[in-house]
């Protein structure tokens, strides 16, 4: 272990295995993992897979829910320069962390927000956010807020007509479970997919796609290259919410 942190939530450890640095808060859970030396290459499969909200949305304005050790941020200021992102983390520590042990960089484009994400969400201008990226676990395990109906609501007010939500789900919410029953209202596009290691990233969109399905296999194709990452083999792993069928 390189050091350990006390804050009001518990304990933050950072340790070193090869080239990854990893936080975790004092649980056997991994919030981040971080390849020091290219950081912004996204360790955890689920995080890449959530990249694909970026195809869905062709945003402007990215909201993430939950910073950890900063992958995304390193990834997202450093392959979309030109949008603007902000991260909204509850722990003064986690942000402090990310600075001073992951190298999470000072950019235009990046800001950074010590905030409780529902609160955040409350106040945030109508269809300010073209896309929100929800990532939000603590020692446990899913920090309970993302299955709150008051997160589906605040969401939906916070994006833009076209835009996504994207949830990182520990286990995929049953179809007739309350959660999904307002997903369902309020977005009209729902997608999953299925993290090979047990999480299940879901898509939301506030208006139903049009982007042609050749012209996402192209920009996944794109972002693969550019990232090297396999995103074009996640795009194809995209399905409907509810049934087996490919999206692309």
């Amino acid at each position: 272990m390189l050091a350990s942190v006390e804050d009001a939530w518990g304990e933050l450890c950072i340790s070193q295995q090869g080239n990854d640095r990893v936080l975790s808060f004092g649980s056997s859970l991994e919030q981040s993992r971080v390849d020091m030396q290219r950081p912004w290459m996204l360790s955890h499969e689920y995080t890449q897979i959530m990249l694909l909200g970026l195809l869905l949305a062709s945003p402007q304005r990215v909201t993430v829910l939950g910073l950890g050790g900063g992958g995304l941020a390193h990834c997202l200021t450093r392959f979309y320069p030109q949008v603007a992102c902000c991260f909204v983390e509850l722990r003064q520590a986690v942000i402090d962390i990310a600075y001073e042990w992951f190298a999470l960089p000072r950019r235009a484009n990046l800001e950074v927000i010590c905030a409780e994400a529902l609160q955040y969400l409350a106040v945030m201008e109508p269809g300010s956010s073209d896309l929100i990226l929800s990532d939000l676990y603590d020692a446990g395990g899913m920090n309970e807020s993302q299955s709150q109906l008051a997160f589906v609501e605040s969401c939906h007010r916070a994006l833009s007509s076209n835009g996504w939500l994207v949830v990182n789900f520990h286990h995929l919410p049953a179809e007739d479970s309350q959660l999904m029953s307002s997903l369902s209202a309020k977005f009209e596009d729902i997608r999953r997919c299925d993290v090979f290691r047990g999480n299940h990233v879901l898509f939301c969109g506030k208006s139903a796609s049009t982007k042609p399905d050749k012209l996402l296999q192209v920009e996944a194709r794109q972002l693969a290259r550019r990232t090297e990452m396999p995103m074009l083999y996640y795009s194809r792993q995209l399905y409907r919410y509810g049934n087996s069928v490919h999206c692309p």
